[in-house]
């Protein structure tokens, strides 16, 4: 049975032009959806939907058959947690950020934390890390960090956008196989990091050529320049 479902998920662009429409995914326990598609047809955007991080237009989705609302907001987000390609860089360190995290009340409902510095410890991480300052760290110590912490807080479901983007060979094996059994939406261009970790695919795809106009940043307003609805296909 689904433990997770989006129905006809739709985005309007403030022009009145849709971003995409109607899409709808069903998520069993440990599957890995990849969602691939080319820059700026909305996949960021799609993640951040689902987390009820930013409006939608159309749709709705449930988690073990429950709305968001029923959930509240904030706990919603804990169980649908999305983990950004670029994380932002916070105050302090990143034991910091998961000290506080946790005593959020929405973190309340969960019997069992992880430990972010055991996880990070299995990507060549070192606990040192986990308590340097967010600014003196790498992009790809950030990403490696900012995972651990979101894998730790224990959420339903991981909504993940490009994980691995700024990760030597070597790291993304561990990342992989440390991800491997987790319920997950995963944004990759990597057709060959596809075939190792889904379960199951969403493809958008652009009904015209691309222009200089689009853009990665779909959520920071650039807007489609065409008046259909992006395609999308589920391979299962």
């Amino acid at each position: 049975m689904p433990i997770f479902e989006a129905h006809n998920i739709s985005m309007r662009l403030p022009d009145g032009r849709w971003l995409f429409e109607e899409i709808n995914i069903q998520l069993e326990r440990g599957d890995v959806l990849a969602l691939r598609g080319p820059s700026g047809v909305g996949k960021t955007t799609l993640l951040k939907c689902l987390a009820e991080l930013i409006p939608y237009n159309e749709g709705y989705s449930v988690l073990h058959g429950k709305k968001p609302a029923e959930y509240g907001i904030p706990e919603w987000r804990s169980r649908v947690m999305y983990v950004p390609q670029r994380p932002a860089t916070h105050p302090g360190c990143p034991m910091d950020l998961f000290k506080a995290v946790k005593k959020f009340s929405s973190q309340k409902h969960k019997a069992k934390l992880g430990n972010p510095i055991t996880i990070g410890m299995n990507w060549e991480l070192s606990e040192s890390h986990f308590y340097e300052k967010w600014s003196n760290l790498s992009g790809g110590e950030m990403q490696r960090c900012s995972l651990a912490i979101a894998i730790a807080l224990a959420p339903d479901i991981l909504l993940l956008d490009e994980p691995t983007s700024a990760l030597d060979p070597q790291a993304v094996s561990l990342v992989e196989k440390t991800l491997k059994g987790k319920t997950c939406i995963w944004i990759t261009h990597d057709p060959q990091q596809e075939q190792r970790v889904a379960t199951r695919t969403l493809k958008m795809t652009r009904q015209r050529a691309p222009t200089p106009l689009d853009s990665d940043e779909e959520s920071q307003g650039i807007q489609e320049q065409d008046d259909r609805p992006i395609s999308i296909t589920m391979d299962v």
